[in-house]
């Protein structure tokens, strides 16, 4: 099977690549701007195209070209504290030209899949209970809604012009390969200050509530989906439990065994309070045994101070 990932050259899309290549039964090509650093695709079976995804009738050409039966697609512009000028930009740059992109799979009867949010589209909620893929969508952030955008935009185009698809919603992912300088992914971050000794910031009092997923699970989970031939389906790709921030932190203190400050900032109106997916429907589809978060969080944390020579 030929496979496109348009977006396969980050944290997550380099990890769903390393598995499919890791398959042998599909052959891989990835779409990034000449910007883009690939780096992590370093080593891999893996065709690398430049093109913007601006550029719709380029990507369309690719798509013909090599013949591709799945697009997945995995680019965003924003992050979760993104504000209306970011969100402008992203439906030029990216919701647009991807409904186009939706429009000429759907003629060519190619499968179109959506990397969602399920950290942001269900919104907020006051009790603990999970998330289901049938609760409303409700997102209090730019980058939530631009996810739930394009989520609607696929059933638009499914109900319209019988577009295939499969829209998965990840929980928080985080693991190697995660930039442990950036601006989002707590765990990636709290590592990132704890190596260079500095106090690690939380937005809020740290009560907040995530799902949490080790990286090569979501790969495993996303590979096995498109692997089973999944269609038409919206899935939740999660641990199904709830870790608070502190809890997150309480972890790293005792894995890197240094007692570094925490800085507690006042919260952000853009952060759910609590965000735990329902699985129910994962463990339908796929047989993937997950690892604990404490087990996940020490090799991250290990891998990155090797990595850093410390």
């Amino acid at each position: 099977m030929k496979i496109l990932f348009i977006g396969g050259a980050g944290f997550i899309g380099s990890n769903l690549v390393k598995r499919f290549c890791k398959s042998g039964s599909f052959k891989v090509t990835v779409i990034e701007p000449e910007t883009a650093s690939v780096m992590r695709l370093d080593g891999l079976q893996v065709e690398i195209v430049r093109a913007s995804l601006a550029n719709v009738e380029a990507v369309e050409q690719i798509i013909a070209n090599k013949r591709i039966d799945t697009v997945v697609h995995l680019v965003s512009t924003l992050i979760p504290g993104s504000g209306y000028e970011d969100f402008k930009r992203e439906l030029t740059d990216m919701v647009f030209p991807s409904i186009r992109i939706m429009e000429y799979c759907a003629k060519f009867d190619i499968k179109f899949v959506y990397f969602s949010s399920g950290g942001t589209v269900y919104g907020n909620r006051t009790t603990m209970q999970p998330f289901v893929e049938t609760d409303d969508m409700a997102p209090i952030s730019y980058y939530g809604w631009s996810k739930q955008m394009m989520e609607n935009s696929i059933l638009f185009k499914n109900r319209t012009e019988k577009l295939r698809y499969l829209i998965v919603r990840p929980s928080n992912p985080y693991g190697h390969g995660q930039n442990l300088y950036g601006r989002q992914g707590l765990v990636a971050v709290a590592i990132g200050k704890i190596l260079n000794g500095q106090p690690v910031e939380v937005w809020g009092d740290g009560s907040a509530i995530r799902d949490y997923i080790y990286i090569d699970d979501l790969s495993e989970v996303f590979f096995q989906l498109i692997d089973n031939n999944v269609s038409n389906e919206t899935v939740n790709i999660g641990s199904g439990r709830g870790y608070s921030v502190n809890d997150v932190l309480a972890f790293l203190k005792i894995i890197s065994k240094v007692d570094f400050k925490i800085k507690y900032e006042n919260a952000r109106p853009m952060d759910v309070s609590n965000m735990v997916l329902d699985t129910e429907k994962m463990h339908k589809f796929t047989n993937v045994e997950l690892t604990p978060m404490l087990e996940g969080v020490s090799m991250f944390y290990e891998e990155s101070k090797k990595n850093q020579n410390i």
